[in-house]
């Protein structure tokens, strides 16, 4: 990309050097309106690199269409293309609105080709194969693309089949549901809806062993389920039940506590250390691993633990994640084992540049780094991760840091939230400092379910907040 107002002397060693287009302008008075959940900017607005690469950023969702944002406004010379394979996006953040009945599915899509810049070249294909010893990767159509710098953003894969008896297609049979996938919150919304015909019954809802995207969904969905029973004078006849793999129910301890708290209230029952195995979707039985202490590991190092059966009516389950198969089985992962099953990538978490490749850079759901995999996490990352790509591409040292940050506001009841946010460590990182982060307020709904949306798609997604 050029500017005709451009002259030689802005253009010197490749570095970022001061521009002000009327692209910039409105960018400004567009973050400004933002308000007070603007990220801090790792770059000056009112300067371009000249450097050249070619970039190709493999993923289209959240990550990968933020940062192809951030560069193209911090880039003169634009040389990106995302690999993405879907022609829909969706606004995941909202599965948990449409099974609780708050959004419709039509307000969570949009087409992708609307929501990537104009700048930038998207092309429709999955990466089946990552070779960087020689700058290169490998697509199930296309075939061979080369890169000089590569953005790493494919998101988790949910592993369905590490639960027996089910799969992602067959939710719903036996009263299954998950709300990690669109069609899923769909028929989850369907299932609670049908709740108070059936006058009783027998709710579970579980956790998994494995690093998950929106750790607090699981959360949301028992408790707004059980609030909505509550509101309709019928929940003295259903028993609800939350299986969790962890000894808490979040970190940082804090907001663990007051969920403690807020569940023992409701009355729901919470049992730690157990393990989703295996379903009977025609008898409707789960089978639970009793666990004598949380384990990330598929494969338990004791031969076999005791196994809990129990009945149910209806059953909301998290699926095991990981990176694709495609990231796991590159030299870009982590070594996968029992510790670490996900096979994430291996990044330093403060710059996001890969450990062994620093031309890679990885962010979002797929990058191993100790924080919670949230939408608000890559919105803090994004401008991070694209300064020190431009910083590379100019043969500077990345300077940028994360410092961890996401944010998880877990829904306690229908109109009202609690913000959990948090870095590295457990630190607590509220945005506004003086409210006490631990209680759950009517503003955060508000923010919640009218805010945050627009602000992905008008902002995030256009690198602006």
């Amino acid at each position: 990309m050029t500017h005709p107002d451009n002259t030689d002397n802005n253009k010197t060693d490749g570095r970022l050097q001061p521009f002000f287009s009327r692209r910039k302008f409105l960018q400004l008075g567009a973050g400004g309106l933002a308000g007070g959940l603007l990220v801090e900017r790792s770059y000056d607005y009112l300067a371009e690199s000249t450097a050249k690469a070619k970039i190709v950023i493999v993923g289209g969702g959240a990550a990968g269409i933020t940062m192809s944002a951030y560069l193209a406004d911090m880039l003169r010379y634009v040389d990106i293309t995302i690999i993405e394979p879907n022609e829909i996006h969706d606004y995941q953040p909202g599965y948990t609105l449409i099974a609780a009945d708050v959004f419709t599915p039509a307000e969570v899509s949009k087409p992708t080709k609307q929501l990537i810049p104009s700048q930038v070249k998207w092309l429709k294909d999955s990466v089946v194969e990552l070779n960087p010893d020689d700058n290169s990767l490998t697509t199930a159509v296309n075939g061979r693309v080369a890169y000089d710098f590569l953005v790493l953003v494919p998101g988790c894969q949910m592993d369905f089949n590490l639960v027996e008896g089910i799969s992602r297609a067959s939710l719903g049979e036996g009263n299954v549901h998950s709300i990690y996938d669109f069609k899923g919150a769909v028929l989850c919304r369907d299932a609670i809806k049908r709740l108070p015909a059936t006058k009783s019954g027998r709710l579970l809802f579980t956790n998994t062993y494995t690093k998950i995207k929106c750790g607090g969904a699981p959360k949301k969905i028992c408790l707004l389920t059980e609030d909505g029973l509550r509101k309709g004078k019928l929940r003295q006849e259903f028993q609800i039940s939350y299986y969790a793999n962890q000894n808490e129910l979040m970190k940082p301890k804090v907001y663990g506590d007051r969920l403690a708290g807020i569940f023992q209230s409701r009355q729901i029952e919470v049992h730690y250390k157990h393990r989703l195995v295996a379903v009977d979707t025609a008898a409707k039985k789960a089978v639970f691993d009793v666990l004598p202490e949380p384990s990330a590991s598929p494969s338990p190092p004791l031969a076999a633990y005791p196994k809990l059966t129990v009945e149910y009516d209806f059953l909301h389950l998290v699926p095991p994640m990981s990176a694709p198969d495609f990231v796991k089985n590159s030299p870009l992962a982590l070594p996968v084992d029992k510790a670490n099953p996900g096979g994430w990538v291996k990044v330093d978490k403060q710059t996001l540049v890969h450990a062994t490749y620093h031309n890679i850079i990885s962010l979002g759901d797929v990058a191993g780094i100790p924080t919670s995999k949230t939408g608000a996490a890559i919105r803090k990352q994004a401008p991070i991760a694209a300064a020190n790509l431009v910083a590379l591409m100019e043969g500077r040292a990345p300077q940028a840091k994360y410092n961890g940050y996401s944010a998880c506001p877990i829904i306690t009841e229908y109109g009202k939230v609690m913000m959990c946010e948090f870095g590295y460590d457990d630190k607590l990182m509220p945005t506004i400092p003086f409210l006490d982060p631990a209680i759950e307020r009517g503003m955060w709904w508000t923010l919640k379910v009218h805010g945050l949306k627009p602000m992905y798609y008008h902002g995030m997604l256009k690198g602006l907040v």
